[in-house]
């Protein structure tokens, strides 16, 4: 029993955290959205949205569980079937279209008289957050989920209730008692700037999850048709601001611009080599380290391991040295034998990588961030 309570606690810390992890930026702006559009109504309203947004997600993580304590799916594989990937990204398209031209999808008359009808936004809201959570992993989680490889149902559903009732705290917490956003003025012109901003992040979101179904060769044209529209959008609102007040979004969106197109040129880093049982093996025959990656297209975090951690300089030099074998198993796809290898080194979520010697001992396991400095200085101990 304590040990349950112990990792039930780590799994609601694991599921807070989850809300700073790249891969729920595109579902943020519909987190806002829900909070501000119940912040202002009476005490009753306020817990009715606080209530469904919970629901919702606690309804996507028992599903989860059940599925991963009865059939054995690992975190974020629905993100391996493309009929799922091609919804999410038409869903993110179109919360996209409506957050940047203010347009709201009609529906139909009997709709409106439902009951319910009035939380449904929060409820969906609670799923789609638990989704967006499950590509990636967070702080705590690979340890929540090695433990629940070993447990019965029943305690797995209870593990991943926590998770979701960490993830959605933060904004149950601020439905419930929102005197601090209440002190908030939620009217002007840069409201309305930081609302078509939340709807580029929509936008990101759909483009990022999409170009997993389209030709590698539209990906950069897809991202510089976004950045050119933030770019135009930002020019044209800073020449309408009249006091410099709200001339600070457009500023900062250029400058997030500029930082993201240096990311998509940057050149460099690790030169990976896809990952076979006999290539590795035969590195490890002629002496050499090994640092086996576990990617997919559709984990955020792993790409921005990319851009930052496996393209550091420090971690480039020091893995030279070493003369390190970097392999990368993709699991954008379902793979059988990519899941069972995944398992067998402890991964339970993405990202993971794992670093051996010269021997093939493992020395290293990464689970989720990390940084380069961490990486490099596992490389250098080998």
């Amino acid at each position: 029993m304590t040990q349950l309570l112990g990792y039930g606690l780590l799994a609601f810390w694991a599921g807070v955290l989850l809300n700073f992890v790249p891969c729920v930026l595109p579902v943020i702006p519909l987190k806002i959205r829900a909070v501000l559009h119940e912040i202002k109504g009476d005490v009753r309203s306020r817990l009715f949205a606080a209530a469904a947004l919970l629901s919702g997600s606690l309804f996507f993580f028992l599903i989860l569980g059940g599925t991963t304590a009865y059939l054995g799916q690992t975190w974020g594989e629905l993100f391996q079937s493309k009929l799922f990937l091609a919804a999410l990204s038409v869903f993110l398209f179109l919360a996209a279209v409506t957050t940047l031209s203010d347009w709201s999808v009609p529906l139909p008359k009997f709709v409106y008289k439902v009951p319910i009808h009035r939380y449904s936004g929060a409820f969906f809201t609670g799923a789609l957050a638990g989704i967006l959570s499950t590509p990636c992993s967070g702080p705590f989680l690979g340890s929540v989920l090695a433990y629940t490889l070993t447990q019965r149902p029943a305690i797995v559903l209870i593990i991943f209730s926590s998770i979701a009732v960490g993830l959605s705290s933060p904004y149950v917490f601020v439905l419930v008692w929102p005197d601090l956003m209440n002190r908030l003025s939620f009217s002007g012109l840069w409201t309305m700037q930081v609302k078509q901003i939340l709807g580029f992040v929509l936008l990101s979101g759909a483009i990022f999850f999409g170009r997993v179904l389209i030709p590698a060769a539209f990906h950069t044209f897809l991202w510089w048709l976004l950045y050119g529209g933030m770019i135009i959008w930002a020019i044209s609102v800073f020449r309408r601001s009249l006091e410099w007040k709200t001339k600070v979004v457009p500023l900062a969106t250029i400058a997030l611009v500029m930082v993201l197109l240096l990311l998509t040129l940057s050149e460099g880093g690790l030169k990976w080599r896809k990952y076979s049982p006999e290539s590795m093996q035969m590195s490890l025959a002629e002496g050499r380290p090994v640092l086996l990656e576990f990617t997919a297209e559709w984990c955020l975090n792993c790409e921005v391991l990319e851009k930052t951690t496996y393209s550091n300089k420090k971690v480039i030099q020091t893995a030279e040295k070493a003369k390190l074998s970097p392999f990368r198993v993709d699991m954008t796809d379902f793979n059988e034998q990519h899941k069972t290898l995944l398992k067998s080194y402890g991964g339970t979520a993405l990202p993971f990588a794992l670093l051996m010697d010269k021997t093939g001992k493992v020395t290293r396991r990464f689970a989720g961030m990390f940084t380069a400095k961490t990486l490099a200085e596992a490389i250098g101990r080998l």
